[in-house]
């Protein structure tokens, strides 16, 4: 019974995942899995690390948090065992996407990461996504990884008024 819930668990992540169009965080996916009832943290961690390993999602993972999605192999996967995902379980899916698409939209659309350079200093880039294509993309390079930290931690209340003001000034 123990490998049939964690069958469940993996076929919900792979669907979750095949009805978006760009990569969702964990907390997402396990937000609706735990709130529903279905498992705890620790079977749905344990059921994105059987994924991971078996390369049928991919990881993209920022400073702060990691991004989820569907490889080719994975999406075959759920065409080959999806069925054993009940048409209940998947209703739930749709309406949790449906329901949740602004949190959702929220937390795909800007993303921000950092990275130390050859040279010692730290590039801070944030990028403003729509549909999992970049729109808007800044890259700055400062000298320590506190001010990094901080764009990044800035760039989600910041983001909004730098787009306008950056497409204002170039398009004048």
């Amino acid at each position: 019974m123990a490998g049939e819930s964690i069958t469940i668990y993996k076929l919900i992540i792979l669907y979750t995942l095949s009805k978006v169009d760009s990569p969702l965080p964990q907390g997402i996916i396990s937000d609706y899995i735990i709130d529903h009832g279905y498992t705890n943290y620790f079977n749905v961690q344990n059921a994105f690390g059987e994924l991971l390993q078996a390369e049928l999602i991919r990881e993209d993972t920022t400073y702060h948090l990691a991004y989820y999605e569907l490889t080719r192999t994975g999406l075959e996967t759920l065409n080959l065992f999806g069925h054993k995902l009940s048409s209940e379980i998947r209703n739930e899916i749709n309406d949790y996407l449906k329901t949740n698409q602004y949190e959702i939209l929220n937390e795909t659309a800007l993303v921000s990461d950092y990275r130390l350079t050859p040279d010692g200093s730290y590039l801070a880039t944030c990028t403003l996504k729509e549909k999992n294509q970049t729109v808007f993309q800044l890259s700055l390079a400062v000298s320590s990884e506190e001010d990094a930290i901080k764009i990044c931690d800035n760039w989600r209340e910041a983001s909004e008024a730098l787009y306008m003001d950056t497409m204002k000034q170039l398009l004048k």
